[in-house]
């Protein structure tokens, strides 16, 4: 950019001498140029300077990342031209071509592609940043590249050669001298080209007794790309192992190695392991694409209320903030995402991690070794002299790792780390299992982020269908809802899905939770909180997302369970918008107290005596109360989570569940705060009555029960609380 462009964008206020300083030292800024670190500084609106760069160079801004190139243009334009002078096609007309640059000023660029093109070139201005991005995806089809890295593979002769000499007690100059000879090296190259054009994530190459197969990683899913002679397997390991520097002498212990190769003007970490099969060296080759690592919140799909927990949460000075999932759900990336966010000149930001996936500036990042000591209890101890205010534990393993960061989230850090658990509330007491005190953990845990990855359905060729009768039924899906369904085309391979998207339940610690998490609650009533506070479980996220045409059912019902006794039509608002099952659970107490205003009031006696329920009904129904029973307080319990009684009269001493925890669970959630509940019991000292009133009980009546008294302590009661009701509103 020149100096009078840079003038000229101060002078409109856009960015200021100190950011241009800012961005010209940066380590990037020789390799990217001024305009890319700019855009890339997190105290830069980038829509606003590209729409000022664009008046600037008096062309007009398009926005290319959801072009589509027509095939007449991806014909006229090779990709190799494309990638040499830096442009997308966009149109084109029988003299002139227009193009997508980021840098529409560059007339000797215009004039070269110009005459080699036979056409007036028209240039408009777009983000730099995306043109290699959008070159890689509109010619990901194309196996021009591929086939010239299989070139001379077919050559039998050829093959036979290189491969005769390497037999076991081959040299290792020999095996090194095929692994480096020109067909092996384009296999290798081939691989590698295709994986990072059709987007994979990781490569498999997998021995076997006649031939070896490579199989790539794609959207979550292995999908086969070529078969090879077996032959050729160990000069491709070689070769592989050359590249990342692993002793190729050594096929009979695993070895993990790092190397760093670039492409269409792009540098991409690769970690690779090897491990010894039956027939060969089985390679795994993860690829790491720091552009396309997403780091906003936004690209993370989390729905409204979550999204708005999260960004409550990394901004506090203290707490403990963990995500949790399987393996390649999608955990780094998310904490990377938070990192990102809260990231500031000001702040110490430290990563402990197994290994450094992603190298991110302005943030410390320490790599695991465990040969040499370095675990992640023990940097962590170090960590916490180095002045930290945000800590990144890249996994919590064991219980002193857990201890020490939950230890540093009390005392004044932010500490974020991952755990392998099923969903967010299981979480906790598997923490409480790894030997974490409870009262430690509830008061040192601020959220928990729980999440799998879906395939996203192709926005090309997805249609809309409805789900089979017995899904219907499952579900409780009512007849205008409507799911989209895969197709397949030639923008995805003829997959069908294009991508992936996060589904999430984020549970938010309360003081509610703090209390449940530090008395040791189950997981069962640790997720009845957490959804009755309007926590999305992932099925629920999962198939808000479904309904919007992102990811199909089938994918929900791939990664997810769907929660015990879910209907979808009671989770849905008059604008068919997915509603939490706290709103839902509202919903059905609202109408349940309409209901009644104008009819009969409902009573819920709970007490393991048959004789003692079947006497209370009696004398309850004939004063008008319409009268459930339980006969312990977990049974009460449970019917509690889809009703809410005008009145609970229950026995002190049961089995399961007594009357007093019953009236304490009761008392912890908002929702019971205005049913009133009496004890009914045998037991008449006044430390048993003091106890009860002091858990919240409103009355305490003495066995054997006195029909007259009973039913004008009920009667009572119920009046006070509706008068109660009727002064607040």
């Amino acid at each position: 950019m020149q100096l009078k462009h840079q003038r000229q964008l101060i002078q409109l206020g856009v960015i200021s001498e100190a950011q241009i300083t800012e961005a010209e030292q940066s380590d990037q800024f020789h390799k990217k140029g001024l305009l890319l670190c700019l855009l890339e500084m997190h105290n830069v609106d980038s829509s606003t300077l590209l729409n000022a760069v664009s008046k600037i160079y008096k062309t007009p801004y398009v926005d290319i990342t959801n072009l589509t190139i027509d095939d007449s243009l991806l014909e006229l334009c090779s990709e190799k031209l494309c990638m040499q002078y830096d442009f997308v096609p966009i149109s084109q007309n029988e003299t002139d071509l227009l193009i997508a640059t980021g840098n529409p000023l560059d007339v000797n660029m215009l004039n070269a592609l110009g005459f080699k093109l036979g056409k007036r070139i028209v240039p408009r201005f777009t983000h730099p940043d995306y043109i290699q991005r959008k070159i890689s995806d509109s010619y990901s089809n194309s196996d021009s590249a591929f086939d010239a890295a299989m070139e001379g593979l077919d050559d039998e002769h050829a093959l036979t050669q290189e491969i005769d000499s390497g037999t076991v007690s081959a040299n290792l100059d020999e095996l090194k001298r095929g692994a480096e000879d020109s067909p092996i090296f384009k296999l290798v190259n081939g691989i590698i080209v295709q994986a990072m054009k059709i987007g994979s994530s990781d490569v498999h190459i997998e021995p076997g007794e006649r031939q070896s197969v490579v199989r790539l990683r794609v959207d979550g899913r292995l999908r086969p790309m070529l078969k090879f002679p077996s032959k050729a397997h160990p000069l491709v390991v070689s070769r592989i192992k050359i590249m990342s520097k692993l002793d190729i002498a050594n096929a009979r212990t695993p070895q993990d190695g790092r190397t760093r190769i670039k492409l269409w003007g792009k540098s991409y970490d690769m970690r690779i392991s090897t491990l010894p099969a039956m027939h060969g060296e089985k390679v795994v080759m993860r690829i790491l694409d720091k552009g396309g690592l997403a780091l906003s919140l936004d690209v993370l799909c989390f729905e409204e209320l979550a999204y708005k927990r999260v960004r409550e949460c990394i901004k506090l000075p203290t707490g403990a903030i963990l995500v949790t999932g399987p393996t390649g759900s999608g955990k780094t990336t998310t904490l990377y995402s938070f990192l990102h966010h809260i990231k500031d000149e000001e702040m110490n930001l430290i990563t402990i991690e197994d290994p450094v996936e992603f190298q991110i500036e302005g943030i410390n990042q320490v790599q695991v070794n465990q040969k040499s000591g370095m675990t992640f209890s023990t940097v962590l101890r170090s960590i916490l002299r180095q002045d930290p205010d945000v800590v990144m534990v890249g996994e919590i393993r064991d219980e002193e790792t857990a201890e020490i960061a939950l230890h540093a989230a009390q005392t004044g850090h932010l500490v974020l780390s991952t755990l392998h658990t099923n969903d967010a509330p299981s979480t906790i007491t598997r923490l409480i299992d790894i030997g974490i005190d409870p009262m430690m953990l509830g008061s040192s845990l601020s959220l928990i982020v729980a999440q799998r990855l879906v395939r996203r359905l192709c926005t090309k060729c997805r249609k809309v269908g409805r789900p089979n009768s017995d899904l219907i039924e499952r579900l409780g899906i009512p007849d205008d809802v409507v799911f989209f369904e895969k197709v397949g085309c030639k923008e995805c391979m003829d997959i069908g899905y294009k991508g992936r998207l996060g589904i999430h339940e984020v549970l938010y610690v309360n003081d509610r939770m703090r209390k449940l998490i530090s008395r040791g609650a189950l997981d069962r009533e640790l997720m009845q909180a957490a959804r009755e506070e309007g926590m999305f479980t992932m099925f629920e996220d999962g198939l808000s997302k479904a309904m919007a045409g992102q990811t199909s059912l089938e994918e929900v019902i791939r990664v997810t369970t769907q929660p015990e006794g879910f209907k979808l039509y009671e989770h849905l608002d008059e604008n068919m918008q997915m509603l939490s099952y706290g709103k839902v659970q509202k919903n059905r107490d609202q109408r349940q107290q309409q209901n009644t205003d104008t009819g009969q009031q409902t009573i819920l006696v709970v007490d393991d005596s048959s004789s003692v329920r079947n006497l209370v009904e009696f004398i309850l129904d004939a004063d008008g109360y319409k009268v459930l029973q339980a006969e312990d307080g977990q049974q009460a319990w449970n019917m509690l989570q889809s009703m809410k009684p005008n009145l609970v009269l229950t026995d002190c001493e049961m089995p399961n569940m007594t009357g007093l925890e019953l009236l304490q669970r009761m008392r912890e959630q908002e929702r019971f705060s205005d049913v009133p509940i009496i004890l009914l019991t045998a037991r008449k000292s006044e430390e048993d009555e003091v106890l009860g009133l002091k858990y919240g009980a409103d009355d305490y009546i003495g066995k054997p029960v006195e029909p007259l008294k009973l039913q004008a302590r009920v009667k009572k009661t119920l009046g006070l609380y509706a008068h109660i009701r009727s002064n607040v509103q």
